[in-house]
């Protein structure tokens, strides 16, 4: 029969016995030092890649007390095996198809029907996606998998300036749709809150910035708030 306090003392005894309680302390001490980082900085990469490193050394300190775990049939670590493996499988292959599924949801037409710029500039930023526009007054964008979706509210409302920065907003989030599942499975794995998507944001205003200008996209935003 299951019990909290058998599993608990069982892991106090495995730590102990297995001399990991300081390499598991210099884990969670590198983990806060991390976060301290993340919190202090202003710099959406530093920030990032701070509270990456963060998470990653708490997840190394739980492999650390898996591993030190001299006891059969651990329930709590069955579940946790179990759960890293379920929500891995999904994280990672749900962008490969939900896109699609994005696709048939909103009767996504390619853009090309009504115009050929837009999908000649997303070409021409070295990103294998599709532009896709779907009948919509609410003004939205948004990239899922390799397509780009523009409402049809957001395209009679913005001007072709705004329009690049906007596409070029999204061409970011579609080069790095890879990384961002990982990101999310890293919050899961730690038990950390996912503080990924401020950052991800800001920098993939500052790519728009560069290809196109601050103030496209600062009045592209404008005219969609």
């Amino acid at each position: 029969m299951f019990s909290i306090q058998d599993e608990v003392e069982c892991y106090i005894a495995c730590i102990n016995e297995g001399g990991l309680l300081p390499l598991i302390g210099i884990s969670m001490i590198l983990a806060l030092l991390m976060f301290t980082i993340y919190f202090k900085s202003r710099k959406p990469l530093t920030r990032l890649s701070s509270f990456v490193a963060g998470q990653l050394f708490i997840i190394s300190a739980i492999a650390e007390i898996v591993y030190a775990m001299q006891c059969s049939q651990m329930l709590s670590i069955e579940i946790y095996l179990g759960y890293v493996t379920l929500s891995t499988a999904i994280i990672l292959l749900l962008p490969r198809v939900y896109y699609k599924v994005l696709i048939k949801r909103h009767d996504a037409r390619p853009i090309t029907e009504i115009m050929d710029w837009p999908q000649e500039f997303v070409n021409g930023l070295d990103t294998k996606s599709n532009v896709y526009y779907y009948d919509s007054a609410v003004p939205r964008a948004f990239a899922s998998g390799k397509a780009i979706f523009l409402s049809l509210g957001m395209l009679e409302l913005v001007d072709e300036t705004e329009l690049k920065a906007i596409l070029a907003h999204e061409v970011w989030h579609i080069r790095y749709n890879s990384r961002t599942p990982i990101l999310r499975q890293l919050a899961l794995m730690s038990f950390t809150k996912n503080r990924s998507e401020d950052e991800l944001e800001t920098l993939a205003d500052m790519f728009a910035e560069k290809v196109v200008s601050r103030n496209a996209l600062e009045s592209a935003r404008a005219k969609m708030s």
